[in-house]
């Protein structure tokens, strides 16, 4: 199962820096929900997609979308930078979920009942 960790702000790399980033098309006719969907579906469907940031400006302007591929451990997002308008939404992959536990054993049966007392 993926999911995505958002943070406020850009994307950065271990090192500090803005990471390796594409693009993705983004359309002005969209809504914000809309074009941050097609942003993600953009990484869902990339296995060297680490994450995604999405930028916002607050009036007019497009929506703009970034998808961020590691090459090294040092390519994964480890965090987000102040930037006004941006969320940086990191993937995660959960393991898959535990087997359920076992059932318990049936219930033993009562015990035979005494015999009945003998006559005097």
């Amino acid at each position: 199962m993926v999911w995505y960790f958002g943070r406020a702000g850009a994307c950065v790399d271990r090192s500090g820096g803005p990471g390796k980033y594409a693009s993705a098309s983004t359309s002005n006719s969209l809504s914000y929900a809309e074009n941050h969907a097609t942003c993600r579906r953009s990484c869902d469907v990339d296995a060297f997609c680490v994450g995604y940031s999405v930028y916002a400006p607050l009036v007019g302007g497009q929506v703009e979308c970034k998808t961020y591929k590691a090459q090294t451990s040092v390519d994964m997002i480890a965090g987000a930078a102040p930037s006004s308008g941006t969320t940086c939404y990191e993937k995660v992959h959960s393991p898959p979920p535990s087997p359920p536990p076992p059932s318990p054993p049936p219930p033993s049966p009562p015990p035979p009942s005494p015999p009945p007392p003998s006559p005097p």
